[in-house]
């Protein structure tokens, strides 16, 4: 399906994104354990005594999602405190009882999400836009495909400079789908204490079977929200993820959206699905993306590793589907 084979380029990069990239696909290099070792110790020192990373939902998820990629076996207490944070998070947001009876589809009202990592309406306020330029700042750190894609800041550089995180974020699903994300995949899935947020995030899916903080949906948005969904034994084999998916391949396609970068994220999100047309997504995904390989196997850009990975990725779950 490509020309070039990309996995020795990969095994001769360094760096933790290399070494995360090659654990997450079963790729062993000499040296690499040492590196996920010394890590671990860097990361029991900087941990704080609630188990977060500087107090922050989204780093604390990121490390928990890296841990779990490299597979890092003296990590145990690591997750641990870090799930433990990610809940008493979640059991804080003001709508979290309500979001029990909360039914997929259920939240019609645009920009409601129970009061999940909002209120919408605040996102203007001076010290809500200083913390969440540093949250997706360390979402882009942990997942460059999916963050944005240059630093967010938190102060104008002139009267017509855009500061703060975009709406997706500012709406709330971005750091609900990531807590969402890091726990199912730290093994709490089924926990009952994940039920409410979960259900909120099936709650917000719009009739178009996307998400956006608007009634339309948007497949920018959908993206967070399926690797949410990605993540949970039962949700990616569910209808509400069908729905998602079918959205990513017909209302877009082989569109103008498929040629950018978004694709790199697409592809790897959809990986995670044992679905009949994630299977199609990435096949249309990975002949759009032949044309640009290089002779490396790469695909130019920036995050080079974090692209080849999300590309062997789809091709192993192009393969498991086909066994």
């Amino acid at each position: 399906m490509l020309t070039f084979d990309p996995v020795p380029w990969l095994m001769a990069q360094g760096g933790l994104s290399a070494i995360r990239a090659r654990r997450l696909l079963g790729l062993h290099r000499e040296g690499d354990t040492e590196t996920i070792c010394a890590l671990e110790g860097e990361l029991s020192g900087t941990q704080s005594s609630d188990g977060s990373f500087e107090h922050s939902p989204l780093k604390t998820a990121g490390v928990l999602n890296l841990l779990g990629d490299l597979k890092a076996g003296g990590s145990q207490e690591l997750v641990a405190g870090g799930v433990s944070y990610l809940f008493s998070v979640l059991e804080a947001q003001p709508g979290y009882e309500r979001a029990r009876g909360v039914k997929p589809g259920g939240l019609r009202t645009p920009c409601d999400l129970c009061g999940f990592f909002g209120p919408y309406e605040d996102r203007n306020r001076p010290e809500v836009l200083v913390w969440g330029a540093r949250e997706m700042n360390f979402y882009r750190e942990y997942e460059p495909l999916s963050g944005t894609k240059a630093p967010v800041r938190e102060v104008r550089e002139s009267s017509l400079d855009r500061i703060g995180p975009a709406s997706c974020y500012s709406w709330g699903l971005i750091p609900l789908s990531y807590t969402v994300e890091a726990l199912c995949r730290a093994g709490y899935a089924h926990d009952e204490r994940l039920e409410p947020a979960i259900n909120v995030l099936l709650g917000a899916q719009r009739d178009s079977g996307e998400w956006c903080r608007n009634p339309g949906g948007h497949p920018n948005c959908t993206l967070h929200a399926l690797r949410a969904l990605g993540a949970h034994p039962e949700l990616r084999r569910s209808v509400q993820a069908e729905r998602a998916l079918k959205c990513l391949q017909t209302a877009h396609g082989a569109a103008s959206w498929w040629k950018g970068s978004n694709l790199f994220a697409a592809i790897q999100a959809v990986a995670a699905f044992d679905l009949p047309i994630a299977s199609e997504i990435i096949r249309e995904g990975l002949a759009a993306l032949a044309p640009r390989q290089r002779r490396d196997g790469t695909f130019g850009g920036p995050c080079e590793v974090e692209r080849v990975a999300a590309v062997l990725a789809a091709l192993r779950a192009l393969g498991a589907a086909s066994e």
